[in-house]
């Protein structure tokens, strides 16, 4: 026993200075598990650097402190002089270990420096790491203690088989999980779906990765299983996927009015690319209508059920304004009478609730307040007058996120604001010059109905929003009312395009059709009393 004891201590010795420098240099390697991405400054990066070396500086520290300190103690220094190539070996492992710490530190700093990916992952490079830190150590029992290693060599390779057979599942996961990270299958960040599982890998180690759903659920699935499923990615090579909704459409609709409907509906929603543009196209004729496909794309395929909501959400509010019916399977009878009801209703006019919805949603608008005024401020329009259009104007839904109107786009249309509310933006070299927000009771649209130019602003709904219409024919009716009302509008339209003339001649300019453009005030009358059929 008294032959090994000094070993023993020893060996307590050393593995106590391990253990004691590692303690005191976690917080400062904790900062290597915070590491950033992007360059950093030369300062970070020599912080960086010394953190990964100073477990290795702290062991060489507290060694030699040790061997300081060993004279003031008989037995140590007793120990120390018979043994003092064992105190010189572990001080050059360690040398060692810190070289191979310190290169593969120069080489992490260099990639970051250049804001560039490692390229090698952590799992093979902690074999890497370990491979050579093993060979430091099989080195330095060769050349400085004189150990001839081949029959420690013969018996690591025994017990390794010996290992290996007891740990086939274990070493299974680690012979997967090197190989998925050696063709970089697998990485923390990107999004996959592995045996119906679907989610973004939160860490990958030796044993297994770990994958967050949709949900918040955490998976852990072993890598043996991982390399023999069937794995999807979504994020590579890139994270462009497709998305498809089907929906139906009654045979009494126009197709293309259906397409251009459900095209609408998915530029609507911001997360749609339009590059590859969306597509609509017809897919079966069934008993009970016309089925419709549409595809879109996105880079956000984990978020694909909000996206798609948005989207359906969308098309039920363009399918309303358009007045375009989604069936539902019956038989042909009830088909054919349901089809009958739904045509005559079509035709019918609005009720006259409303049209006294209508009518005083105008009432209490700028249309009446500012616009249909005369000199002194007084209404031009009475309430009989409203009554007499409200049945021309079209109560128009709009959902959250919809867009009214596009700036530069022509239009002969404007509309009045019934509820919610509206956000604007003004665009200029491809960067937002301004934006507000409109409320209820506001007249929007109405300079290209007056004057004919483009849209000069981009309009979009806020909230769930109504809004009241006016096409061509309520238009002509609104002028028709008093005589005195082409002649007020064209005054306050000839006054706002004094203020912006020059935006506004540019945005002629780029119009095809620019000569129908009128910013003075007799072409802006001459144009609405054309409209009226008096010019």
């Amino acid at each position: 026993m008294n032959t090994y004891t000094p070993l023993i201590i020893e060996i307590a010795v050393l593995v106590v200075i391990w253990l004691v420098a590692t303690g005191l240099t976690a917080p400062l390697r904790k900062r290597l598990e915070r590491e950033g991405t992007g360059r950093a400054a030369v300062s970070t990066l020599a912080m960086d650097l010394f953190a990964r070396i100073s477990r290795t500086l702290m062991v060489l520290a507290l060694t030699r402190l040790v061997l300081l300190l060993s004279p003031s103690w008989p037995a140590a220094a007793s120990w120390l002089s018979a043994n003092e190539a064992h105190a010189t070996a572990w001080q050059i492992f360690w040398l060692g270990v810190g070289g191979v710490v310190l290169l593969e530190g120069i080489v992490h700093l260099v990639y970051r420096w250049r804001n560039e990916t490692f390229p090698i992952p952590d799992l093979l490079l902690d074999i890497i790491r370990a491979v050579l830190v093993l060979a430091v150590g099989f080195m330095v029992l060769r050349m400085e203690l004189g150990i001839d290693i081949g029959p420690l060599l013969a018996s690591t390779a025994l017990l390794t088989a010996v290992v290996g057979f007891a740990l086939q599942g274990v070493l299974g996961n680690l012979l997967a999980g090197m190989s998925l990270h050696l063709v970089r299958t697998l990485r923390p960040g990107i999004w996959v779906d592995v045996d119906d599982v679907e989610g973004r890998i939160v860490k990958t180690n030796w044993r297994e990765t770990r994958i967050r759903t949709r949900g918040g659920h955490m998976y852990i699935i072993p890598n043996a299983r991982i390399a023999e499923s069937k794995i999807h990615n979504y994020s590579e090579p890139t994270p462009l996927r497709r998305h498809v909704v089907n929906v139906g459409a009654s045979y009494s609709d126009a197709p293309d009015e259906v397409l251009g409907a459900l095209l609408a509906s998915a530029l609507a929603v911001t997360e749609v690319r339009r590059n590859p543009a969306p597509e609509a196209m017809i897919t079966e004729y069934q008993d009970y209508g016309i089925n419709y496909r549409l595809e879109f794309w996105t880079t956000e395929l984990q978020r694909h059920n909000p996206i798609d909501g948005a989207v359906n959400r969308n098309i039920w509010y363009q399918f309303k304004r358009k007045g375009i019916e989604i069936p539902f399977p019956m038989s042909d009878k009830l088909l054919n009478d349901f089809m009958a009801v739904v045509y005559k209703q079509r035709k019918l006019p609005p009720v006259e609730a409303d049209v006294a919805a209508a009518a005083a949603d105008l009432a209490d608008s700028d249309l009446c307040a500012k616009l249909c005024v005369d000199g002194e401020g007084n209404p031009l329009i009475s309430r009989d007058d409203l009554e007499t259009i409200a049945p021309l104007v079209k109560r128009q839904p709009y959902t959250h996120g919809e867009t009214v109107c596009t700036q530069g786009d022509g239009g002969e249309t404007f509309w009045v604001i019934a509820t919610g509310r509206l956000e604007g933006r003004v665009e200029q070299d491809g960067q937002v010059a301004a934006s507000f927000e409109l409320s209820p009771g506001t007249v929007v649209g109405e300079m290209s109905a007056l004057t004919g130019v483009p849209r000069s602003a981009t309009l979009q709904t806020a909230e769930s929003t109504e809004l009241l219409e006016f096409g061509a024919e309520a238009f002509k009716a609104l002028l028709s009312l008093h005589e005195d009302i082409p002649q007020r509008l064209s005054e306050l339209a000839a006054a706002r395009a004094a203020e912006n003339r020059e935006a506004l001649e540019a945005q002629a300019r780029e119009r095809e059709n620019g000569d129908d453009v009128q910013l003075e005030q007799k072409g802006i009358l001459k144009r609405l009393l054309r409209i009226v059929g008096r010019g």
